[in-house]
């Protein structure tokens, strides 16, 4: 998130705010059994300087901290050439960290960086293309004193491919990546050519997933004379190599013109399993039938994933089916995007829709009679993420990050909260780098708590997961965790706090289990709350219980008031 655009000192509400209420007095007797004796926080490691992310948006406060990791390539290769590539990584405290660096199906390594362990192993994302190569290493970093790796890559395929590192110390994780276009030829660095053709979805089909229409299933409607229609579904495969519908894509007949300025017929949303049926009137001035074809775009009224450079969505074109005959249908089968490269900004668009899927009403703010439309930035070599900017309303995704659903959901947490409270975003000092189990600051650890519980409570899954597979159990932590702080200055804690009111999973003094979008979420609806101490005043101002048994979950998380 973009913390630089209200990041400041800390207020002096928050050492002077108001402590309503203090669980021990409430509780003695009614939870003497079940409450821990408070343990004191656990050894937080050394304090350490930040280092800013290599390579990636100095915006990005997940991809910030004490660890880094940097990649350098010396050229492109092109096909059958290769290329010395040096990984650094450096941390500013003492770290025991996993390191790896990956290559795609289409690079291999010549020579392989000496100190790290290469495998490879099956890889069912597309982007992969089939396999992984991978080195790796679990070793200490010393503060100030960098480990260098070099090795040798060479090009077997032509085609896209990105090297990715990580270098993993919980609460610490640093990526980077290199991005390469290859041909027989000559190579270049980036993405510059990417398909945006449609290919035939493989057997067995595509997997559909619930499903809240995000408009009308045809706009405008289809005049009587339509009478020639074209049909067919809409998919993409996702980082676990599934292939699954894409509800709620933009989908758009057009009239191919010789002349060009093609015509557009008709157009409407896939529905959940992915289907479209677009009808039209088939007089064509050139005479005869029409030449359609169907373009699916990565849009509609709510929300849209955009390319990061500029505000263009992702579209992708069907065949041409020429001289159509009137009155008939014309299937163009089930589709995906023909580049392995761009699933994941197809699989964003979807991460999205969980989200929409999940949220009740008709907008995101359920409140409001205009809908706002939420904007994600995304693209196949993405360097700026991750984060959610307050000024232009919009996520921004590293190319990567559609591997791990939660963190695009946490950052369009943030997109919830800054549409629900009309642009009037809490201040979040100390959250740049900001980390899960982390003391920061009253506001950070609500804005970035809030953001996680959206993402745990869309997909059902109580782990934060990186896209490199590194993973934090959230629901567990309590009073004396091993190195998780304590306290609503910690957004795990609030987090935590929020997941125990709503979930069924109750332990120690957790006995709550309020509907998701309950008492939690009405209350997050009808104010700007500040702090996760001023939305409990407000959660009581609305009625809502506050007394022992939610205090209680609360405690459980080491928030005590």
């Amino acid at each position: 998130m973009d913390f630089r655009e209200y990041a400041g000192p800390c207020s002096p509400c928050d050492h002077l705010r108001m402590r309503p209420l203090t669980l021990g007095p409430v509780l003695a007797g009614l939870f003497a059994a079940l409450l821990p004796a408070p343990a004191p926080a656990s050894a937080a490691p050394a304090q350490c300087a930040v280092l800013p992310a290599a390579h990636r948006s100095a915006a990005d406060t997940w991809n910030t901290g004490c660890l880094r990791i940097t990649l350098n390539m010396a050229s492109a290769p092109a096909v059958g050439a290769s290329s010395t590539l040096d990984i650094t990584v450096e941390s500013t405290a003492d770290r025991q960290a996993a390191i790896a660096v990956e290559l795609p199906g289409n690079l291999a390594w010549a020579a392989q960086p000496a100190g790290l362990t290469v495998a490879t192993r099956a890889s069912a994302a597309p982007e992969d293309r089939g396999r992984v190569v991978a080195a790796r290493a679990d070793r200490a970093v010393r503060a100030g004193q960098p480990l260098r790796f070099r090795g040798t890559v060479t090009a077997l395929a032509a085609g896209t491919g990105q090297i990715r590192a990580s270098a993993t110390a919980l609460p610490d994780v640093s990526s980077d990546d290199i991005f390469l276009t290859i041909s027989d030829g000559s190579a270049s660095f980036g993405m510059s050519s990417v398909d945006t053709g449609t290919a035939e979805v493989p057997s067995p089909g595509l997997s559909a997933l619930a499903f809240k229409p995000a408009g009308p299933a045809q706009s405008p409607p289809a005049p009587p004379s339509a009478t020639t229609c074209a049909t067919g579904t809409w998919g993409y495969v996702d980082h676990n190599g599934t292939a699954r519908a894409s509800g709620n894509a933009t989908a758009a007949v057009y009239d191919r013109d010789a002349s060009g300025g093609d015509d557009l017929l008709a157009t409407g949303l896939t529905d959940g399993a992915g289907a479209f049926r677009l009808c039209f009137d088939n007089a064509d001035e050139e005479g005869g039938g029409q030449d359609i074809y169907v373009r699916i775009s990565t849009d509609n009224a709510h929300w849209a994933v955009q390319r990061t450079s500029n505000t263009t969505v992702f579209s992708f074109d069907t065949q041409v089916y020429a001289n159509v005959a009137t009155g008939s249908t014309t299937s163009t089968g089930s589709r995906q995007p023909s580049d392995p490269a761009l699933m994941r900004g197809v699989e964003a668009f979807d991460q999205v829709a969980a989200g929409w899927n999940w949220t009740p009403g008709s907008c995101w703010d359920a409140r409001d009679t205009t809908c706002h439309k939420g904007l994600l930035k995304w693209a196949p070599d993405s360097t700026d993420g991750t984060y959610y900017s307050l000024q232009q309303d919009a996520v921004h995704l590293a190319a990567d990050d559609p591997k791990a659903p939660n963190l695009v959901l946490h950052e369009w947490g943030h997109y919830m909260m800054d549409d629900v409270y009309e642009d009037d975003f809490p201040r979040a000092p100390k959250c740049s780098p900001h980390y899960i189990p982390r003391t920061s600051s009253t506001g950070c650890a609500w804005t970035e708590g809030f953001a996680t519980w959206f993402a745990v409570a869309v997909l059902d899954d109580p782990y934060f997961r990186w896209p490199n597979g590194a993973s934090l159990n959230v629901e567990d932590p309590t009073w004396g965790t091993a190195n998780w702080d304590n306290g609503d200055r910690v957004e795990g804690r609030v987090l935590g706090s929020l997941l125990d009111l709503v979930d069924s999973t109750n332990e120690g003094t957790d006995q709550c289990s309020e509907p998701e979008t309950g008492p939690v979420w009405t209350t997050f609806l009808g104010h700007v709350s500040n702090t996760f101490s001023q939305y409990w005043q407000h959660r009581g101002h609305d009625g809502f219980d506050v007394g022992a048994v939610p205090l209680a979950c609360l405690y459980q998380n080491t928030i005590d008031y």
